[in-house]
């Protein structure tokens, strides 16, 4: 027969099991390592919608992007630098940009190079200049959709030794259907494709 005290312990953690949130139940995403991730618009904030949407999609796979307007280059720089030594969780480092927003990103990296802070990718679509991408920057990912002159491939500047890729969104085997300089930083396979480098790089903090 079965005492008292025993049936009360077994309703006690039947009753605890029933009432736990469906939630803690279902697999958690793994947190992603939070470092420096920006995203800089264009001019006036206009043309650069596109980053907004990214910016959304980063936050809900748990990476704390934060898309902002062009600050000051040499400004900036100090707040990331700062924040990169007071704490490993501010590392690493990811800049993207679009349009005047991706030459940011080489400014900024740029400012960061005699401070010894390195920057570990960079994402820049349809640069108006052509970088250069400093030595401080282990990877760039340039997405251009112009010709030599205007949104175009990006140089490196003396003693890069990373990896740098201009992919040309017009023509050959990377070429994407009805892209250019005002949809480039909207569609969605570049998003997937940006999404996918920028969790990479922040697991090789």
């Amino acid at each position: 027969m079965i005492s008292r005290r025993t049936l009360l312990t077994h309703a006690s953690l039947f009753l605890a099991a029933s009432v736990l949130p469906a939630e803690a139940a279902k697999p958690r995403k793994p947190q992603q390592p939070n470092g420096q991730v920006y995203l800089f618009r264009g001019f006036a904030d206009i043309f650069s919608t596109g980053l907004n949407t990214l910016g959304q999609q980063l936050k809900a796979d748990g990476v704390n992007a934060q898309v902002m307007s062009l600050p000051n280059a040499q400004t900036f720089a100090r707040r990331i630098a700062d924040r990169y030594r007071a704490s490993k969780d501010a590392r690493p480092i990811v800049l993207v940009g679009h349009s005047l927003g991706a030459d940011m990103t080489f400014s900024v990296a740029r400012a960061l190079q005699p401070m010894k802070i390195p920057v570990a990718l960079i994402l820049s679509f349809d640069p108006t200049g052509k970088g250069p991408v400093p030595a401080n920057v282990k990877k760039t990912l340039n997405f251009y959709t112009g010709g030599e002159n205007l949104w175009s491939p990006v140089l490196p500047a003396p003693g890069f030794k990373g990896e740098l890729a201009n992919i040309n969104l017009r023509q050959g085997e990377t070429a994407i259907s009805g892209i250019g300089h005002f949809n480039i930083d909207k569609n969605p396979k570049l998003h997937e494709r940006s999404i996918k480098e920028i969790k990479q790089a922040l697991r090789r903090r």
